[in-house]
């Protein structure tokens, strides 16, 4: 007993003596920042300066891009975020200067180079596109553009298709089981359906998913990983967590992630031994390996296809599912979009991309949706280059983390009227929105790392969501109503089911 009480009081001595160390710490950090921190200037909570722990909090509650929101429309539009990160909102000018081309007042200025804390190469050590140096960055695009230009898409355009129909018909199953009003979870369709896609698109065959009306283990696994890369950026930012790192991080799904990109390696080299001409990516990257100079190993190859497998499915999915909620909750706009759909297409079978790229409250619709709910809705970090630069007029010292707050700008007064609105007329020239600052929307990013895959997607988008106003009309589940209050931001969204009753329309 007295052993115990020696310990407790041990204890007791060590969690005090701690806590004297933080308030000194952070009485030290704040006489510091006070005097002599280059981000002085910065607007922002006093407490941002000094300490992670509030960013830090809202980063584990998912709560991420609320706080910005706030934090902007409080401070305008730049604010520090934490003691060395500053989050911009001024998109016609932020955009240009951290992620655009060097050209102009900042020809001969190298790219800021990505936050290494949230661009940790694969486990085979080599980088993908997201984690390339500037160099590795522009030889691996040469290679891999080729599989995304719009003359590649027109190309893929039945494959998607083929998904799609399996989409449509699973979904007519699923309604005429309940005398045609069946109910569904749409976040679980719309997955299943761009994974699908991707997989065959990259290995030649699908994952299975809209056949066995089930998510794959690979593609769980993914969907999964979101939750942990929030932890693995706290660890980053308080390295005496990482002795304590078994604690917070599943190490089973780490290992889980590993065993992914194996198996990933494994389908790109079965699909690299059929040998065929199909017009995926795989025949096009293979046939542009090399050229002019630009060639990938076969590891750089694996990386890219897990990157290329995780980008262009779970993005698009998510776009899907806002896009299906926000129009039932705004009917008058869903009504205007059904009659466009139901008026250009006298069957089904004319749905098809060329039809599809003239439909212009179609593309305002989707382009409304991605200003609304971005698919990458946090801020894509920059880290500003030896001597400092200039962002929106403020200066910054070397080192400083940059970036544009993607949801906080879209939902921005400065940026946008009735922000908070889903109005896809402001992408149609309407007066009353003629001074929405449109360039401060970018969600495929910006620069010469902007998104590979924005044609696809675009033409995922538009298949899939017109072909399910022509087939359906939908109805929102009660349980569903709050949907997109209870979306959470783990870097990336982890969202609730959707679900929703559909009613076959019968011609």
């Amino acid at each position: 007993m007295e052993d115990f009480k020696v310990k407790l009081v041990e204890l007791v001595s060590l969690t005090g003596g701690l806590i004297v160390l933080f308030i000194a710490y952070t009485g030290c950090r704040a006489v510091y920042n006070a005097s002599f921190d280059g981000l002085r200037h910065i607007p922002g909570p006093w407490i941002n300066s000094v300490s992670m722990i509030p960013y830090a909090r809202h980063m584990l509650a998912g709560t991420t891009v609320e706080n910005s929101v706030k934090l902007h429309e409080k401070y305008g539009d730049v604010v520090r975020i934490s003691p060395n990160e500053v989050s911009f909102i001024s998109g016609e000018t932020a955009f240009p200067d951290i992620y655009g081309f060097r050209t102009g007042k900042l020809k001969g200025h190298p790219n800021m180079e990505k936050d290494p804390v949230w661009y940790v190469k694969p486990s085979n050590g080599s980088p993908s596109l997201l984690q390339a140096n500037d160099e590795d960055h522009a030889r691996g695009r040469r290679v891999l553009s080729h599989a995304f230009s719009e003359r590649a898409v027109a190309a893929q355009e039945p494959l998607v298709q083929t998904y799609v129909d399996q989409l449509i018909n699973g979904l007519k199953g699923a309604a005429a089981e309940k005398e045609g009003e069946g109910v569904v979870d749409m976040v679980s369709w719309y997955n299943w359906t761009t994974f699908d896609i991707i997989a065959d698109l990259m290995f030649g065959e699908p994952f299975g998913c809209l056949q066995d009306l089930s998510t794959h283990k690979y593609v769980a696994v993914l969907l999964e990983s979101f939750k942990s890369l929030r932890i693995l950026y706290v660890l980053a930012h308080f390295p005496w967590l990482k002795y304590f790192g078994n604690l917070f991080l599943d190490q089973r799904q780490l290992q889980k992630r590993k065993d992914h990109l194996s198996w990933v390696s494994t389908q790109v080299q079965k699909r690299r031994d059929r040998d065929t001409t199909r017009p995926d990516f795989m025949t096009l990257i293979l046939a542009n390996n090399g050229n002019k100079g630009s060639k990938l190993t076969d590891e750089e190859i694996n990386s890219n296809a897990f990157l290329l497998l995780n980008a262009g499915s779970e993005t698009t999915a998510t776009l899907l599912s806002a896009v299906t909620f926000l129009l039932l909750k705004n009917p008058t706009v869903m009504e205007k979009l059904k009659q466009e759909v139901r008026e250009k297409f006298a069957s089904y079978e004319e749905i098809q991309l060329p039809a599809l790229n003239t439909m212009t409250y179609l593309h305002a619709v989707l382009l409304e949706a991605l200003r609304y709910f971005p698919p990458a809705p946090v801020g894509f970090g920059r880290v500003v280059n030896r001597g400092g630069e200039f962002v929106s007029g403020h200066f910054l010292p070397e080192g400083c983390i940059v970036s544009v707050s993607q949801y906080a700008a879209y939902h921005s007064s400065r940026n946008f009227k009735d922000p908070d609105a889903f109005v896809p007329e402001r992408w149609l020239g309407e007066k009353e929105y003629a001074d929405d600052k449109r360039s401060a929307a970018q969600p495929f990013s910006y620069g010469p790392r902007g998104c590979l895959g924005r044609n696809l997607a675009h033409a995922e988008l538009r298949i899939i969501l017109a072909k399910m106003v022509w087939s359906f009309d939908i109805e929102l589940e009660e349980r569903s109503q709050d949907w997109l209050s209870r979306c959470k931001v783990m870097r990336l969204w982890v969202k609730p089911e959707l679900a929703l009753k559909l009613k076959n329309v019968v011609r």
